[in-house]
């Protein structure tokens, strides 16, 4: 079985916080509820809510058995739009304040039901990911672990690019800042981190069962893109909010962009192309370097995380190093033996596109409108022409901090080659 442990302290996944939010305000809707339907409509949407908020950061809770999901986003579902898809007359009745995972305890407010489906969602995503670092730092890993954390990384990813491509471009956007979670750069880099994170999975039980190191190589190299392509869908946000994040983010393009080197080093060798194999690897040696420089600037990077994160203090991490050295050692020794290549100054072409294991996330399906929401329904309400509640400064206060599992785990006991273990 594949087992990837995070040491308390020295966490292997960087994580934002989860987003708070304060609890609904439907005393304005006094005149608004006028029959015995609209007060339950209401009621049972104040209390789904208070429900799903409750259990998020519950890190001991598996979201797709969480039956309050799917309670409560048929519910709000149906304030944004009808079951035939039309605009809901009752997007606009309600307040609703969320924070940033990336800091600040003020929120932003919006009336308006699809802010906060996009929040929701966001926060989904989030729990899928905390639930995944938490997982793997137990102990006693097992496969069915592993293969839990994979699935709630792609989950995770198929959230974020659900609220990304049905959501946001609907969301009044006109009052969100750019480090704000409902933007496309924030959920492209969330939905990009997590994809990739599943196939840093993916990698580690190539690398233990001893897969081709044309294989890992591919694999390698094409996740230090997906690390790349978050980095750069966060390049223009304000850089007060995603400087450690975006540090973390170039550890592992560094690190990945290393691992792929350094196989590819391996099985150039093995196609008696030693000098491109020493070429290979004396890249792999700089970007593992760069990648350890990376490590110090993410600790002394300001910005958000839960938990501390130390990459460069995980066996993962550490071992690389000298399996290049000895990589580059072998080959060197080689090409003094028997080859005696010319050592080229370009570096050699890496495999572009991984035939195996690559990651797709898995598709967000969104439960339909709420039964409850007929034509019927809607005409209880008697919802006046000005129906938007109007937002105070009191509702732009502090919010209190979202409650949180705790994300502990040791390395200690991990004993192989690489820094991952399969039994």
């Amino acid at each position: 079985r594949i087992q990837i442990l995070f040491e308390a302290m020295s966490h292997w996944f960087h994580r934002n916080c989860l987003k708070a939010t304060g609890p609904l305000d439907t005393k304005h809707l006094t005149s608004v509820l006028t029959s015995q339907k609209a007060n339950q409509i209401i009621n049972e949407l104040k209390q789904k809510r208070a429900q799903l908020i409750s259990k998020m950061g519950d890190l001991s809770a598996d979201p797709r058995s969480t039956a309050v999901i799917e309670e409560y986003m048929p519910l709000i579902r149906g304030f944004a739009q009808s079951a035939a898809g039309a605009p809901s007359p009752l997007q606009k009745i309600l307040k609703f304040r969320w924070t940033q995972s990336l800091g600040t305890k003020k929120p932003e407010v919006q009336s308006d039901a699809v802010f906060e489906i996009a929040n929701v969602c966001a926060n989904i995503g989030l729990w899928y990911m905390k639930r995944a670092a938490k997982i793997a730092a137990t102990n006693n890993y097992s496969e069915a672990d592993a293969k839990e954390v994979h699935t709630c990384l792609r989950t995770a990813a198929g959230v974020f690019e659900y609220a990304l491509d049905k959501v946001t471009p609907h969301l009044d956007s006109t009052s969100l800042e750019d480090w704000h979670d409902c933007t496309v750069g924030v959920l492209t880099a969330y939905k990009l981190e997590c994809t990739a994170e599943a196939q840093e999975v993916t990698m580690a039980r190539a690398i233990e069962l001893k897969h081709k190191p044309d294989l890992i190589s591919a694999l390698a190299h094409e996740t230090s893109k997906l690390f790349s392509d978050a980095d750069t869908a966060l390049r223009e946000v304000n850089t007060d909010y995603v400087t450690k994040w975006r540090r973390y983010l170039q550890v592992k393009i560094k690190f990945y962009a290393a691992y792929a080197r350094s196989f590819q080093g391996e099985y150039l060798l093995t196609q008696d192309k030693c000098g491109d194999s020493i070429r290979t690897l004396r890249e792999a040696q700089k970007l593992y370097k760069e990648a350890q420089l990376l490590c110090k600037q993410y600790q002394d990077a300001d910005g958000v995380s839960v938990g501390e994160v130390r990459p460069s203090r995980h066996p993962f991490f550490q071992k690389l190093g000298p399996i290049i050295d000895l990589r580059l050692q072998k080959s060197e020794r080689e090409n003094g033996f028997i080859y005696y290549h010319k050592i080229p100054e370009d570096l050699p072409d890496l495999e572009l596109k991984a035939t195996f294991g690559l990651v797709a996330p898995i598709p967000f399906n969104m439960p339909d409108v709420h039964p409850i929401f007929t034509d019927e329904a809607y005409k209880d309400f008697q919802i006046p022409e000005n129906a938007t509640p109007k937002i105070h400064g009191s509702d732009r206060e502090d919010l209190p901090t979202a409650k949180e599992t705790p994300i502990e785990g040791d390395t200690k006991s991990i004993k192989n080659e690489s820094g991952c273990s399969i039994q």
